[in-house]
C-alpha cells in the first residue's frame, strides 16, 4: 500500500470567474470546495487513476470535518491525528476567460510536538510495510523543521522508499535523509543551490551533485517548458503541451503518476513519462479537479521524453 502524509492539509475553496479584477466588485460564476493538501492531492489523484493509497492527515475543527467528509465520498483509506487548532482554508481565484489564477494560502494552526509522534507511531506499527510513502507539503506552526527528515529516517528503517515533495528549511534537512525522490521547480532548486542556475546543463550539475549526496531520483518541474529528471544513471527531458489553464494540483498529481510507475516496477523513462502525463492532464481540467483516466489518456501521447548527456 502507498501511504501519503500530509501535516498542513486544507479546505480548497476556489472561486470561478469571468475574469480576474481588482478594480470591481465581481460575482463568482462557481464555487468549488474540496479537500486539499499536497499529501492529500497525491492521494486523490491516485484515487482517480485506480490506484488506493492510505492518506495521513492531521486534521481540527469544523473545517476538518468538512475536509474529512469531502475526503469519505471520494472513497479516500484515511488514518487520521485529531489536532485541537482549526485544519486552514486555502481561497483559489480562476479566471474562466482569461486563465489566470490567484492562490491564497493560509498558515494553518499551530501543531504539537505530540501529533507527529501519533503520526510517526502509525507509520511504524502499520501491519504491513508500505510500499511506498509519500511526504508532501508545508509543515504546520510550532513543528520541528527536520520532521520530515526525522519521518523519512523511520520509514527508510522499515525498507520504505520515501518521496519527499516541500520546501524551504524543511526540504533542506529532509534532504538529509536521502529520500528516493525530490521534486523541486526551478526557484527551490535555486534557493537548495544558493545561487542561480541558469540554464540547464548548471540545473543537470546541480542534480548530480544531490544524486552524490544519496538521493535516488531528482524531478526539476520547469512549468511550461516540462521537466527535468536526473538518476544516478540517466538524465531525461519531458515537454509537454501548452494548455492555457489552471495549475492547482499538477504537481501533486505529477507526483501521483511517479508514484504508480515506481510501485509498477517501470522503466525510469516510463515513470516520468506517467507523471508529466498526469501532471498535463489536471492542467487539462479546468477548475480544481484533478487527473482522471480520460485527460490522461489524451495528455500521454502528447508528452515528449528525451535522453541528455549527463556530463
Amino acid at each position: 500500500m502507498i501511504y501519503t502524509v500530509t501535516l498542513n492539509p486544507t479546505l480548497d475553496i476556489t472561486y470561478v470567474l469571468e475574469e480576474i479584477s481588482f478594480e470591481e466588485s465581481i460575482k463568482a460564476v462557481e464555487v468549488i470546495t474540496t479537500p486539499g493538501g499536497k499529501g492529500i492531492n497525491v492521494s486523490r489523484a491516485l484515487k482517480a487513476m485506480s490506484t488506493d493509497s492510505v492518506a495521513m492527515a492531521l486534521i481540527g475543527g469544523f473545517t476538518g470535518a468538512e475536509v474529512l467528509d469531502l475526503l469519505h465520498r471520494e472513497g479516500l483509506i484515511l488514518q487520521i491525528v485529531k489536532i485541537a487548532g482549526e485544519t486552514r482554508t486555502n481561497v483559489i481565484i480562476l479566471g474562466k476567460n482569461d486563465g489566470q489564477e490567484l492562490v491564497i494560502r493560509a498558515p494553518g494552526p499551530p501543531v504539537e510536538d505530540l501529533k507527529i509522534d501519533r503520526i510517526s507511531e502509525l507509520i511504524m506499527n502499520t501491519t504491513r510495510v508500505p510500499e511506498m510513502m509519500v511526504l508532501s507539503g508545508s509543515l504546520p506552526q510550532g513543528v520541528d523543521d527536520d520532521t520530515y527528515y526525522r519521518l523519512i529516517m523511520e520509514g527508510k528503517s522499515r525498507g520504505v522508499d520515501v518521496i519527499l515533495d516541500t520546501g524551504g528549511e524543511p526540504f533542506r534537512e529532509g534532504l538529509k535523509a536521502a529520500p528516493l525522490l525530490i521534486k523541486p521547480n526551478h526557484a527551490e532548486l535555486e534557493e537548495l543551490a544558493g545561487c542561480e542556475l541558469k540554464d540547464q546543463r548548471q540545473i543537470l550539475d546541480y542534480c548530480g551533485d544531490l544524486i552524490s549526496r544519496g538521493i535516488g531520483i531528482v524531478v526539476v518541474s520547469l512549468g511550461k517548458e516540462g521537466a527535468l529528471m536526473v538518476t544516478g544513471d540517466v538524465a531525461l527531458k519531458g515537454t509537454v503541451p501548452f494548455v492555457d489553464a489552471d495549475t492547482v494540483g499538477a504537481g501533486d498529481s505529477m507526483v501521483a503518476g511517479m508514484v504508480i510507475g515506481l510501485t509498477r516496477s517501470l522503466p525510469i523513462e516510463d515513470v516520468f513519462h506517467m507523471g508529466l502525463a498526469c501532471s498535463v492532464a489536471t492542467v487539462m481540467n479546468r477548475g480544481p479537479g484533478l487527473t482522471t483516466p480520460e485527460t490522461y489518456d489524451r495528455a500521454f501521447p502528447r508528452i515528449g521524453i528525451q535522453r541528455l548527456p549527463q556530463n
